[in-house]
């Protein structure tokens, strides 16, 4: 019981005033590892708080759930170099081909940090492939 009151209150935390409490929220929930947070976290990929998305894309590549990859692409043209980053990282750990087209647009990317990234989650989404 003591479990479900907690996913259900950290979920209830994505929405609160405070972005620093769903930055919070988004990583509590990635240890906890319930699935039921994934489509609370997808939706906070849109949060006007860059923090926010970050941390959520992160949370959501450690559920490895399918369901996160498209909308861990999308977040792949974010203003915020930091949140092109998570998500790159996440598709990588996630491991969808799906992703691959997206990610070498990536690779191109004008901050180097992301660029790297991206090609090393291409290549591990392609190591995993063969």
């Amino acid at each position: 019981m003591e479990e479900k009151y907690e996913i259900d209150f950290l979920i209830k935390q994505l929405k609160n005033d405070k972005w620093y409490a769903r930055e919070d929220a988004a990583e509590l929930l990635a240890e906890i590892g319930d699935p039921r947070a994934i489509e609370h976290l997808i939706k906070a990929l849109k949060d006007d708080e860059f923090h926010v998305r970050e941390a959520a894309a992160l949370a959501l590549a450690t559920f490895e759930d399918e369901r996160s990859v498209e909308p861990l692409i999308n977040l792949l043209n974010d203003k915020k170099a930091s949140v092109r980053y998570a998500a790159a990282l996440a598709l990588s750990i996630i491991g969808d081909e799906r992703a691959i087209s997206s990610l070498e647009k990536a690779a191109d990317d004008e901050d180097p940090v992301v660029k790297k990234i991206s090609v090393l989650a291409i290549n591990e989404i392609k190591k995993r492939r063969s």
